[in-house]
């Protein structure tokens, strides 16, 4: 018993001891708050709120971006890098030293890109961001492009059907649908539905090749036929600079529904159509080398009207719509029609220098290029009777057709320049230069191809 006792009363004074002295219990940080998500370009700021720990411990926070860490930090704020057009999901972890936490998710999407699309004499493809005004990538293509947008993908043609990420400039996917390899080197007029891409190879046969599979549907030959494509829900529209017909073609079999063929005006000139086909609602429209212009009945190809701007006097520039008015210019004269009776509602004469590029329609203004005697000249008009609302002057002629996107206007000239020039003033916001003169227009393309700005001379302008 003697040995007991002592054990005895150490165990009490040190139950007794243990519960006068508990370690108090340690507390979370407060509840994470998200403060704002802001984007520059392809980085996203993400702030949030400075969280308080009631024992005073130093907070460490956690950023996590698609589960993947992207900071360890005792700031509450972090700038990383992102991708255009995605959604992220994130995650916080406050933490403190002696492992209380406190969390926070939450999910954003990323800026869509906007992205211009130019090619050069040299078939240089640059793909320009307008967000950072800085060169995404830059690929070798065609100088004949006036290029194709598709989802995530834009479409160039050389040595095939080439598939580029839009973001990235990395290939997808490229197709050879001619059986001949030398016919492949070159892809022309590229355009696309939901479904097919059409092109034509470099002996002008022109292909159906579905988007998906890769899956040739069908090839036609037409000799000499290197101009732009129309299309609609059922048919692709071929007119040709090198020829006199225009044909109406079912789009999925690749037969002709119905085609017009140009007369000669009585004249011994070759009678061409020079201009893409224009499509509104059941019409379309074009113009011809000596001085005519069209409209049909898309789908049975029936003449509704045409009109005669005189001999020699060609439509070259692709026509554009405006309200209840089709805009076409010959070399001097840009022309608007009343679309169902073909009334010149007004027109606008150059006796010095010729009309080289298609109209652009924007917030009532029509936006056209002209050269002059080697030089350029950018103008815009009212659409509604033709007042000139400003004119600026380029050193180089220019063969490219304004597009207008967010208030400017984009277009190149022959001295290796390309503008973007403000819409409403016609000042000059900012320019680059290019390795080698740009012949062929722009195309701008927001986030997967959700809008896609052709030039009036593309045939998914329409």
């Amino acid at each position: 018993m003697k040995k007991i006792i002592p054990i005895l009363l150490l165990l009490i004074i040190f139950s007794c001891s243990k519960d006068d002295d508990v370690l108090p219990k340690n507390t979370n940080p407060e509840q994470l708050k998200l403060e704002k998500i802001s984007f520059q370009g392809k980085e996203v700021t993400i702030d949030w709120n400075d969280v308080e720990d009631a024992d005073d411990d130093i907070i460490y926070y956690s950023l996590y971006i698609n589960s993947i860490l992207v900071a360890k930090t005792n700031k509450s704020i972090n700038t990383s890098s992102i991708e255009y057009n995605k959604k992220y999901e994130g995650r916080i972890i406050a933490t403190d030293k002696n492992g209380g936490i406190s969390e926070l998710e939450f999910s954003f999407e990323s800026p869509k890109s906007k992205i211009l699309f130019i090619s050069d004499f040299n078939g240089n493809l640059i793909a320009y961001d307008l967000i950072t005004n800085k060169i995404l990538w830059e690929s070798k293509t065609s100088y004949l492009e006036a290029h194709t947008a598709y989802k995530d993908i834009i479409f160039s043609g050389l040595n095939g059907i080439n598939a580029y990420n839009i973001l990235s400039g990395d290939k997808m996917w490229t197709s050879t649908p001619s059986s001949n390899t030398y016919y492949n080197k070159e892809y022309r007029n590229i355009i696309s539905d939901e479904i097919n891409v059409y092109a034509f190879d470099a002996e002008s046969n022109l292909h159906c090749v579905t988007i998906d599979d890769r899956i040739k549907l069908w090839e036609r030959s037409f000799l000499n036929y290197y101009a732009t494509l129309s299309i609609d829900e059922s048919k692709i529209y071929v007119c040709s600079r090198n020829d006199d017909h225009l044909y109406a073609l079912n789009k999925y079999s690749g037969e002709t529904e119905w085609s017009f063929r140009l007369d000669n005006k009585n004249t011994s000139a070759a009678p061409r159509i020079n201009t893409n086909p224009l499509l509104v609602d059941n019409d379309i429209y074009f113009g011809d080398n000596i001085g005519r212009f069209y409209s049909f009945n898309k789908n049975d190809g029936t003449l509704n009207w045409s009109f005669d701007a005189g001999l020699f006097n060609s439509f070259y520039a692709s026509p554009t719509v405006y309200k209840n008015n089709i805009i076409a210019a010959t070399n001097t004269t840009l022309y608007v029609f009343d679309k169902i009776s073909s009334n010149v509602k007004w027109s606008y004469y150059r006796n010095n220098g010729g009309i080289e590029s298609s109209p652009f329609v924007y917030n009532n203004n029509i936006y056209i290029g002209f050269s002059n005697n080697g030089s350029g000249e950018l103008v815009c008009l009212s659409a509604d009777d033709g007042d000139t609302k400003w004119k600026y002057d380029l050193p180089n002629r220019t063969t490219t057709s304004p597009i207008v996107f967010e208030d400017t206007v984009y277009i190149g000239d022959w001295d290796k320049n390309f503008y973007a020039i403000d819409a409403n003033t016609g000042t000059l916001k900012w320019k680059f230069q290019t390795k080698e003169f740009i012949t062929k227009s722009p195309t701008i393309v927001v986030g997967n191809s959700d809008i896609v700005i052709y030039p009036s001379s593309h045939g998914l302008k329409n």
